[in-house]
Order: structure tokens, then C-alpha cells, then sequence
């Protein structure tokens, strides 16, 4: 049996200064496809009218490669690309509110009242 001792230090300040809650909302989007590239996660914090470009401007503003994977990019990336859409949330402030499951459920509840309405 190996044994070891592990001692944590807490930081004295975190390491990304934004709300929790948008660091929260960022870095679950992002790991959401953790086997996709970092730029599918990203697509899903914009609503799907304006997606593709602000996308393109958060990866941009961040300077993050969109062909990286979540597991792949570091802290200090998390921070810009956290910055980065407090930014765009501060420009929109619609856009921090915006919860893609729900566009979703949207869709699937129009797309059941169209076939109901099609069958009758």
C-alpha cells in the first residue's frame, strides 16, 4: 500500500476575477462537447441567430485556436475567453440570460404543435 500526503495551499484571490456564475456558465458550456473542439462549446453560450459571429468575436477578443479542445486549453485561457464574453454580456445584457436548452425545448414544442396541426 502506497500512502502520501497531500497538503492545498487556497489561493488568496481566484484566478479568474469574473462572477462565478459566468466562469460557471463558460467552462460548463465549453466541456459540454469536451470531444469536440472548444468552438462548439462556445457556439452554445450565443442564441442561434447570432451564434456563429459572436462566437468568432469571443474566440477572437480571447485570441483562443477554436480547434482546441476543452481539455486542452489552460487557466489563462479560461480567463480570456471568460473575459471575453463578460464583455459581450456587458454590450447585450439579454445575452447572460440566454440558456441554449431552452431554445431547444422551444423548437421541439413548435415543431410538435406543426406535426399535430399537419395530421388534424
Amino acid at each position: 500500500v502506497d500512502v502520501g500526503v497531500v497538503h492545498f495551499t487556497p489561493l488568496v484571490g481566484p484566478q479568474i476575477n469574473q462572477p462565478f456564475k459566468l466562469v460557471e456558465k463558460v467552462v460548463r458550456c465549453m466541456f459540454s462537447f469536451r470531444r469536440k473542439y472548444c468552438r462548439r462549446g462556445a457556439e452554445i453560450l450565443f442564441p442561434e441567430a447570432q451564434r456563429l459571429q459572436l462566437t468568432e468575436r469571443m474566440l477572437c477578443t480571447a485570441d483562443v485556436d477554436p480547434t482546441l479542445r476543452p481539455g486542452e486549453l489552460s487557466i489563462p485561457q479560461f480567463r480570456a475567453l471568460c473575459d471575453a464574453y463578460s464583455q459581450l454580456c456587458n454590450e447585450n445584457q439579454n445575452l447572460f440570460t440566454y440558456n441554449f436548452r431552452e431554445e431547444l425545448r422551444q423548437k421541439k414544442l413548435l415543431s410538435k404543435e406543426i406535426t399535430l396541426t399537419n395530421t388534424s
